[in-house]
């Protein structure tokens, strides 16, 4: 009821748009409302007045009004896009300035220390190599973080390119597994990995493929908020082969469900926290499974943990 009555306020929402009223869509949506009654009025005046026909009377009153109301849901639905386009716009430029600021930051500090001699006391050759290590770390996070809008680019322009591979999904899942193993300690986490053996091979694109699985496992860990554990398995579902990772982190609210594949879309819990991500990962990662035929979903509690799973066909050879 709370947010019923603050959706009647459309003062107060278009304030939070950041848009003036004239081109606020709930502004606009009450105005032509305004607009349809006063038309309405108008017609039946002149109809009662000039008609005769009661019934051809009615018949121009709704057809005034129908074509006010047709007018108005086009008007409307194109402010509804322009306002929309605006918030994207405003999201993106936050979440790229927040994404590039802390490597950004590092170098900037660890250059300085570099041209300035101000390492800490007892520096050589290996605090310098260590030194050059952050830069290299921080460089490929803002080249991961460019590779992920040039992928949404291509998807938004419907020229993702795909190619069509025997892929051996558990040989990548291990190794990403094993490679965010560092990470998962350092956030108190356990990370495991339960799969057969002998899985068979999927079609799909061995890259993109690796893109969604990195990207599932680091939203695992990241949102895990440290201690728990998250347990990646891999298992054969109705002639498809299963990925799934779940994780014991803090959920997401069941509200926010139909936004999780949306671009820019980050749980009310992650931005209290101030959790760093793009916020593009499920859209490419949605985006890439249905481009391969595959299925992409998830079950996700608040406060109890999240599973995210794709499955994909496999590869006939």
């Amino acid at each position: 009821m709370p947010k019923f009555l603050r959706r009647l306020n459309v003062v107060t929402e278009c304030r939070e748009l950041h848009l003036g009223l004239w081109s606020c869509p709930p502004f606009l949506f009450v105005v032509m409302g305004a607009v349809n009654i006063a038309a309405m009025s108008v017609s039946y005046l002149f109809a009662n007045r000039y008609v005769a026909e009661p019934q051809l009377a009615a018949l121009i009153v709704i057809g005034v009004a129908l074509i006010f109301f047709i007018v108005g849901v086009f008007i409307i639905h194109g402010f509804t896009q322009i306002a929309e386009a605006n918030r994207m716009k405003s999201e993106f430029i936050a979440i790229v300035s927040h994404q590039l600021r802390s490597p950004l930051s590092v170098f900037k500090w660890i250059l300085s220390a570099l041209v300035k001699d101000q390492a800490p006391a007892g520096a050589g050759v290996r605090n310098t190599e260590s030194y050059l290590e952050m830069l290299r770390d921080n460089a490929e996070k803002m080249i991961q973080l460019v590779n992920i809008l040039l992928e949404v680019s291509r998807i938004e322009a419907g020229r993702m390119i795909l190619r069509r591979d025997a892929v051996r999904i558990g040989v990548i899942t291990e190794e990403i597994v094993h490679s965010f193993a560092a990470y998962a300690r350092a956030s108190n986490l356990t990370i495991d990995y339960v799969a057969p053996v002998d899985l068979p091979p999927v079609a799909g694109d061995t890259e993109k493929i690796r893109m969604v699985i990195q990207n599932l496992v680091d939203n695992a860990i990241r949102y895990s908020f440290g201690g728990g554990r998250v347990v990646v398995t891999i298992a054969p579902h109705d002639g498809l082969l299963e990925w799934k990772v779940r994780d014991s982190g803090v959920g997401i609210p069941k509200e926010q469900h139909a936004m999780v594949f949306q671009k820019f879309f980050r749980s009310e819990h992650a931005v209290r926290a101030e959790t760093q991500g793009s916020g593009l990962g499920l859209y490419i990662a949605r985006s890439v499974i249905a481009a391969l035929g595959g299925e992409i979903g998830f079950e996700s509690e608040e406060g109890r943990g999240s599973t995210f799973w794709f499955r994909l066909p496999l590869y006939k050879g």
